[in-house]
C-alpha cells in the first residue's frame, strides 16, 4: 500500500485541492507495483483524516475514488448496476426503511424492525447507509470496529443482529465532509464487501431524502422492498410522498407507510382505568364513572403531529398503512442509552406496535431461503 499526505495552505481553494489530488493520483497509480493508493489531503494547523475506499481494487473505467474525492462513471435513474441481481449472496430479502424528510424516527423504526424480525425468529442484518449522520451506533450502544476475514467485513453482532455502519469506522465527533461518488462508493462497499451471509433479512437504513444514496442502493442490490417512514404532519407527508414516487421510478416495490409519532398516550392510562374498575366494583356511582371513562378516552391520545395524515396518504397514493407508532418517551430514552423499545419491552404497546409491523414485512415479502451460492463481488 502507497500513502500519500497532501499538505496544502489553508486558504487553498477546494476546486484546486481536488486538482492537485487528481493530479498526484493519476501519476501515482500508474507507477508500477502500486495496487493501492490512499491520499490524506490536510491543511496546515488541520488534523489529518483518511478512509481507505477501495484498497486493493483496481478503479473502476472511466473513474477511480480517493479520500475526499472521487470520479467514476454513473447509471442512469432506474437501471440497476453490472451484476446487482447477484451482488448479496446469503442474504433472503433486502428491505429499505426511508424517508423523505430526517426528523420522522426512520433510524428508530429500522433498528426496532430489526429487532422483531429477529423475535419472529428469523436472522436479521441491519446496515446503515446514512453515511452523513449515522445512528446505529447510538441506538444499539455499538462503538467497536469491525475485523476484517478473508478479504471481507465482518459485521459487528449486537442484540442477535449484524451490523454495519460507518459510525463504526469514525471517532463519534468526526464529520464526513465528501461529495456524492465518495458516497456511492461506502454505500457499495457495504454492501458487497461485508459478509451478510445466512442472513434472512437485510434492513437498510437510508439517508433522508431522495439523492445519491437512494440511487446507488437500488443499483448496486436487487431491494426486494421499501418502507416509507413518515410523522402525521402535512411537512413530512409532502416529502415521504417524493420518496415513495422515487422508490417506484426506481422499480422497487413499496411495502406501505409507517406512521411514526402517530399519538402521544396519557401516561396514566392503565392506572386510572384500572382505578375506575375498582371503583364500579366497590359500587361507586356508575353515571359518574361513565362520564369519568368517556372524559378519559376522549383525551387518552393526544395528535401532536396532526390525526391520520398517515393514512390518508397511503389512500391518496394507492399504497398500504403498515404501522402507527405511538410517540413515547421510553422509545426515545431507549434510543439515547442504545436499549430500543423492542429489545426492553417487546410485549408493550409500542413493542407489540412494531411486531405486528414485522409481521406486514413477513407476509409481503416472506423470507426465502437465502442465496448460498459463494459471495460475489460486483466493484465499481
Amino acid at each position: 500500500m502507497v500513502g500519500i499526505t497532501l499538505l496544502f495552505e489553508a486558504d487553498l481553494a477546494v476546486d484546486a485541492r481536488h486538482h492537485l489530488e487528481d493530479l498526484v493520483y493519476d501519476k501515482v497509480s500508474k507507477l508500477e507495483g502500486v495496487s493501492d493508493l490512499v491520499i490524506t489531503p490536510t491543511s496546515k494547523g488541520g488534523k489529518k483524516k483518511a478512509l481507505r475506499i477501495h484498497g486493493g481494487d483496481a478503479p473502476a473505467q472511466g473513474g477511480h475514488d480517493h479520500a475526499g474525492h472521487s470520479h467514476g462513471p454513473t447509471q442512469p435513474p432506474g437501471k440497476p448496476a453490472p451484476n446487482a441481481s447477484t451482488a448479496l449472496q446469503g442474504v433472503g430479502q433486502v428491505i429499505a426503511v426511508a424517508s423523505g424528510k430526517g426528523g420522522v424516527g426512520k433510524s428508530t423504526v429500522a433498528v426496532n424492525l430489526a429487532l422483531a424480525l429477529k423475535n419472529l425468529g428469523y436472522s436479521v442484518g441491519l446496515l446503515d447507509i446514512d453515511v452523513y449522520g449515522p445512528s446505529l451506533p447510538t441506538l444499539l450502544g455499538v462503538q467497536a470496529r469491525p475485523a476484517v476475514r478473508n478479504k471481507q467485513i465482518v459485521p459487528l453482532e449486537a442484540a442477535d443482529l449484524r451490523l454495519m455502519s460507518l459510525g463504526f469506522l469514525l471517532d463519534e465527533d468526526t464529520p464526513v465532509i465528501w461529495r456524492g461518488p465518495i458516497v456511492t462508493g461506502i454505500i457499495r462497499q457495504f454492501l458487497q464487501d461485508v459478509d451478510w451471509s445466512g442472513t434472512d433479512y437485510l434492513i437498510v437504513d437510508m439517508p433522508p431524502g431522495t439523492g445519491d444514496a437512494q440511487l446507488s442502493l437500488a443499483q448496486t442490490v436487487p431491494v426486494d422492498g421499501a418502507i416509507v417512514v413518515t410523522t402525521p404532519s402535512d411537512l413530512a407527508l409532502i416529502d415521504a410522498a417524493r420518496g415513495l414516487q422515487m422508490f417506484r421510478t426506481l422499480n422497487v416495490d413499496v411495502l406501505g407507510i409507517v406512521e411514526n409519532m402517530s399519538h402521544y398516550i396519557y401516561p396514566g392510562l392503565e392506572k386510572l382505568t384500572a382505578l375506575i374498575a375498582e371503583l364500579r366494583a366497590s359500587g361507586a356511582d356508575a353515571a359518574k364513572l361513565d362520564q369519568m371513562t368517556k372524559v378519559l378516552d376522549e383525551n387518552s391520545k393526544l395528535y401532536i403531529f396532526g390525526q391520520d395524515g398517515g393514512a390518508r396518504e397511503a389512500a391518496r397514493l394507492d399504497i398500504p398503512l403498515i404501522g402507527q407508532i405511538p410517540l413515547d418517551g421510553d422509545v426515545r430514552a431507549g434510543g439515547d442509552h442504545g436499549k430500543p423499545i423492542v429489545l426492553t419491552h417487546p410485549d408493550g404497546l409500542i413493542g407489540k406496535a412494531f411486531t405486528e409491523l414485522a409481521k406486514k414485512v413477513v407476509a409481503a415479502k416472506p423470507a426465502k431461503k437465502a442465496r448460498v451460492s459463494p459471495f460475489a463481488f460486483s466493484k465499481s
